[in-house]
């Protein structure tokens, strides 16, 4: 059984499909009518599902023609610049397979939620936490079943980027995150 969300391949948002196996008896949540097979209630929300086809239909053409492997090298090229240098970041992830446009850092030393308002700042939007745990305060369960400890989770930001960005927009990024983890290091020394 399996969940999507149209929103996460760029279609509508409150729309989505329930992936599951013949044979596999989904309990009802409400209990519908005989054209749903009594799993759900309700008329369907036949605009939202069009939306969902559509971005299902550009996502399938975009990965078909390579835009994401382009994605994974502006990602890779950002990976590269962060990793470099005199500090000592870690890249979660780093030389395995993982989203083509999400990058995890750890920065030691440097809280995530600081590094979340320094960025704003320079005009740049990042996350201290997954997309689904937004506004929440504890550590990640994900980066724990890494390996990484409270301390360092919570010293993680996410990166994402999407198919408009270009290698100068990460590295203006680079630039902006490198002089802020300076200041930021040197004001713990």
């Amino acid at each position: 059984m399996g969940l999507v969300s149209a929103h996460k391949l760029g279609g509508p948002k409150g729309i989505g499909a329930l992936i599951v196996r013949p044979g596999v008896e989904v309990p009802p949540q409400l209990k519908g009518g005989g054209q749903e097979m009594g799993r759900r209630a309700g008329t369907e929300n036949l605009i939202g599902i069009a939306g969902f086809a559509a971005a299902a239909k550009a996502a399938a053409k975009d990965l078909a023609d390579g835009l994401w492997d382009e994605v994974a090298e502006v990602r890779n090229i950002l990976d590269s610049e962060l990793s470099a240098g005199p500090n000592e970041t870690i890249s979660v992830g780093n030389g395995l397979t993982r989203l083509p446009n999400t990058l995890c850092l750890i920065a030691p030393g440097w809280r995530g939620e600081t590094q979340v308002m320094a960025l704003d700042l320079a005009g740049f939007a990042v996350s201290a936490g997954s997309a689904c745990s937004s506004g929440k305060v504890r550590a990640s369960r994900v980066l724990a079943a890494m390996g990484f400890d409270a301390a360092r989770a919570g010293e993680a930001i996410r990166v994402s980027i999407g198919p408009g960005v270009t290698k100068d927009d990460v590295g203006r990024f680079a630039k902006a995150w490198t002089a802020a983890y300076a200041r930021a290091r040197s004001r713990a020394a």
